[in-house]
């Protein structure tokens, strides 16, 4: 049986409790979806919220002797989504428009080439020092939906924009201490 010496010794032994608040995201639109460097930096710093990705195993059942048992046959990983708060601009809300036009062209209803409009994507959990402590790199990502942005004359409250990704498959990245900050960088990205 478990006591609160165990749980806290525990906890403690561990470097405290993970904390949702502390992320970073690392996502480079094709070009033609911004126009500067900065725009970069803005993402991560306007993402509100995202999600690190799951990952389901498909079964199927067979029987072997007496009863029908599970048994693995593939997996499914589940699309990650970024909520993002929009500045007064809607840059952010621009950025993901022309990428979502990239992948299918809103005049000719033409699908583009895989290698225009699919990227990389990290997300990356820190710790209270903001050093990385775990890091997923989603490959080959690109926007599948853009939320609808409601509009409401009756409130006053910071406009968001949900936007939703799929990608082939993810991979955790390992992280190593930068020598220089103690900061720790990702690698793999």
């Amino acid at each position: 049986m478990s006591t609160i010496d165990t749980l806290k010794s525990t906890i403690v032994r561990h470097g405290g409790l993970a904390r949702s608040n502390r992320f970073d995201i690392f996502m480079v639109p094709p070009a033609e979806a911004f126009n500067d460097t900065e725009s970069i930096r803005d993402i991560n710093v306007l993402c509100e919220t995202c999600s690190l990705p799951g990952r389901q195993i498909q079964t199927f059942e067979h029987a072997y002797f007496r009863q029908q048992i599970k048994v693995a046959e593939s997996f499914i990983n589940e699309d990650v989504s970024f909520t993002f708060n929009l500045t007064s601009d809607f840059f952010i809300k621009d950025i993901f428009d022309k990428w979502t036009n990239l992948i299918i062209d809103r005049n000719s209803y033409k699908k583009n080439y895989d290698s225009v409009y699919k990227r990389d994507v990290g997300i990356f959990q820190n710790d209270v020092q903001n050093k990385n402590v775990y890091g997923i790199k989603l490959i080959n990502a690109f926007p599948i939906s853009v939320q609808a942005i409601e509009l409401d004359s009756s409130d006053g409250e910071v406009q968001k924009v949900t936007v939703d990704f799929t990608y082939e498959d993810f991979e955790e990245l390992t992280t190593k201490p930068n020598n220089d900050s103690g900061a720790t960088l990702p690698s793999g990205l």
